[in-house]
């Protein structure tokens, strides 16, 4: 009678239950996230004197890594942090400087545009690292390392500085797999890191749209073009894609695959691939995008209102 009152259907094991439906994971969104590559990260920190973070100028905020920026704070107060903000070029001069007042508050911040022919910030860089090699006289020389999002650039940076190809680089993201060390000059050396991404708090949409994803490994790109769309002027996209308008984002990526031929059997138009084509040029920079830093007066009629952020 006791065993009877103390029943569960909860707790029977042999009573058969409907399977929980589970979609597949997408593991790609994921990427910068794996235990190894968290554990090169605070490797890199402990092993660095000054700490580089790279940010994309166009969305500064949404590509810092604030997991690495605490650690820095409680457990490495002796470290020196520097914000770089790369693909300047990307972005209105006035919004620039906007964001290095910002972000000059918290640390030093340099603009930059990673170039090997023609390159901006690089002496401004170089000095400041210079500085912080005299403050540490007690050392031979000192290390800096370099973190970042997957795709802000950090490899290209450091080739700037290097004024050669030293690491290897792509416009996708994941290029650099493992942790390099190069002698920028006899008293500084620089740790080339792979990407790190803030753990969480990133949809689907930011992983793909801040290009920590690569995009021919999205197995639905058009689901993103939406969001993208969102961001951008419609002028922009216009002139860029030759098209005049538009009813939803479906309809503008039907009209873009028709335009390049990306058609599928029957004649219908490849969106997937469109899609992918759009993601790319969005990746690269060829779609004109930034945010605005807050409490930013864009002039009246402007080109720095151009954001869409």
């Amino acid at each position: 009678a006791d065993r009877a009152e103390a029943y569960t259907e909860g707790g029977d094991s042999n009573l058969q239950r409907e399977a929980e439906k589970v979609g597949p994971r997408n593991y790609i969104f994921d990427a910068g996230q794996s235990r190894r590559i968290r554990a090169e990260l605070f490797k890199v920190i402990d092993s660095s004197d000054v700490v580089v973070a790279v940010l994309d100028a166009r969305d500064p905020m949404g590509t810092r890594a604030p997991h690495a920026e605490d650690f820095l704070k409680k457990e490495g107060k002796h470290k020196h942090l520097v914000f770089v903000l790369n693909k300047c070029d990307l972005v209105p001069t006035r919004v620039t400087a906007a964001w290095l007042k910002l972000l000059s508050r918290e640390a030093p911040t340099v603009a930059f545009h990673a170039s090997i022919t023609n390159p901006f910030g690089k002496g401004a860089l170089i000095n400041l690292l210079r500085q912080f090699a005299k403050l540490h006289t007690d050392k031979k020389q000192i290390s800096v390392g370099f973190i970042g999002y997957p795709n802000v650039g950090k490899s290209s940076v450091i080739n700037t500085l290097k004024k050669k190809k030293v690491c290897k680089v792509a416009p996708i993201p994941g290029e650099t797999k493992v942790w390099q060390y190069i002698t920028l000059m006899k008293s500084i050396y620089l740790i080339d890191c792979p990407g790190t991404v803030q753990p969480s708090g990133n949809s689907e949409e930011d992983a793909v749209l801040k290009g920590v994803i690569r995009i021919e490994q999205l197995r639905h790109a058009e689901d993103y073009v939406e969001e993208l769309l969102k961001r951008v002027k419609p002028e922009y996209v216009r002139r860029t894609y030759d098209l005049t308008s538009w009813s939803s984002p479906t309809d503008f990526l039907e009209q873009y695959g028709r335009r390049i031929g990306k058609l599928l059997k029957g004649g219908e138009p490849d969106t997937n691939a469109a899609a992918k084509l759009v993601l790319h040029d969005w990746q690269r920079g060829r779609l004109p995008y930034f945010v605005l830093p807050p409490d930013f007066a864009p002039r009246a009629g402007g080109a720095d209102t151009a954001g869409g952020g």
